[in-house]
């Protein structure tokens, strides 16, 4: 037990569950926040038919990113107990995610123009915006 006054006493569980949760809150949002901002820039180059995009760091640090975000999501799910199919808002999110995924490899693959591309990026970034709503709301219906 910590005392910080001599009214207020702190259990030393509450602060590393709290430690826990600053710790990957503050992951996934900057993982978040890399992650769009590497598909806006690859999209961009694939659009212009850049170089640099067939790169293998280019290729792999996606993967990477993704993979850390994931764990990130994973562990705040443990520490908060709340689950996708237990949780409308967070099942909301996980449709949204594949969504997304879907949408940005479409924008990124095969032979389209670079208005399909940015179409498709458009609405992968339109599924961004809903998945930081219902976390914000943590409602999967925010708009209600």
């Amino acid at each position: 037990m910590i005392v910080i006054a001599p009214f207020i006493r702190l259990d030393e569980t509450l602060i590393q569950v709290n430690s826990m949760y600053l710790i990957f809150k503050h992951s996934h949002l900057t993982l978040i926040l890399l992650s769009v901002c590497f598909l806006i820039i690859r999209v961009f180059g694939v659009s212009m038919h850049a170089k640099w995009v067939n790169k293998k760091l280019i290729k792999v640090a996606p993967h990477i990113i993704d993979t850390i975000l994931l764990a990130s999501a994973i562990g705040l799910m443990v520490v908060l107990s709340q689950y996708p199919v237990v949780n409308a808002w967070l099942s909301a999110k996980v449709v949204a995610l594949v969504a997304y995924i879907v949408l940005g490899t479409m924008a990124l693959k095969g032979q389209k123009s670079a208005l399909q591309r940015f179409a498709f990026l458009a609405m992968a970034l339109i599924c961004i915006g809903y998945m930081v709503s219902v976390a914000i709301s943590k409602n999967p219906m925010p708009w209600a």
